[in-house]
């Protein structure tokens, strides 16, 4: 008896588009490269490609950053999967949006495949963005605000000593909005485990100085009962 074979599966592309945040100063930076080839050639993008065969997502997307760009070695988180019928012109393609904050320090990019150049760009002043990464990027915007108030992610951040201003600088940059030092100083001992550094000095004058160090776990599993996630997308791109 002749076996039938299983029918087709429709052609769908499973992509994956990274937001990568970055500190520049008292500025939250986001990683873009412009693109070569069309659709929306020498427009700005989001680092981006499809997934391998055979690969996670996890994987495929630290991947993607690597060979997009030249950044390497960062923590990224899933974000949401965009799939509005339309968002590709090329076709059927639902993606994956991951983002990332990055340590402090200089984060040399390079373009890589597929790339005409890399930039990073304050995330309040950013270009016109291809296919649907104005949304995805704002998006995952909204996300890290409300995460940083949450769950231990500045920690990945900061060096292993800070001092409280540090801590305080990467939360106002990141809130893009000032905070009180005495109540952000009771906030923090509050929410966060953090120890004492004895006889430490600042890093940059080297005068005594206090700093602390994070001693408490690296993750939180979801937003408190009394957070909501971000408003979530509509096909235009919205938060709704």
């Amino acid at each position: 008896m002749e076996s039938k074979l299983p029918p087709a599966l429709p052609c769908v592309v499973l992509s994956l588009d990274i937001a990568c945040f970055a500190l520049e100063g008292d500025t939250l930076n986001v990683l873009l490269v412009k693109r070569r080839a069309d659709p929306f050639a020498a427009w700005w993008a989001l680092p981006g490609a499809a997934a391998e065969a055979g690969e996670t997502l996890d994987g495929a997307a630290a991947r993607i950053l690597a060979s997009r760009t030249g950044v390497t070695g960062e923590y990224l988180e899933q974000l949401y999967t965009f799939g509005d019928p339309g968002r590709d012109p090329r076709g059927r393609t639902i993606s994956v949006a991951y983002y990332a904050l990055l340590a402090l320090g200089d984060h040399a990019a390079q373009a890589g495949p597929g790339v005409e150049a890399v930039a990073w760009f304050p995330v309040k002043d950013m270009p016109p963005l291809a296919f649907d990464h104005g949304a995805i990027a704002v998006y995952a915007y909204q996300r890290l605000q409300q995460k940083i108030t949450y769950a231990p992610l500045v920690f990945r951040v900061l060096p292993e000593t800070f001092t409280m201003r540090d801590l305080r600088l990467v939360h106002e940059a990141v809130l893009d909005r000032p905070l009180h030092p005495s109540n952000f100083t009771r906030q923090m001992h509050a929410r966060w485990d953090l120890a004492p550094v004895s006889g430490s000095r600042d890093r940059r004058s080297r005068r005594p100085a206090r700093l602390f160090r994070y001693i408490g776990p690296q993750s939180i599993e979801g937003p408190p009962q009394s957070e909501g996630a971000p408003a979530e997308p509509d096909a235009d791109g919205e938060a709704t």
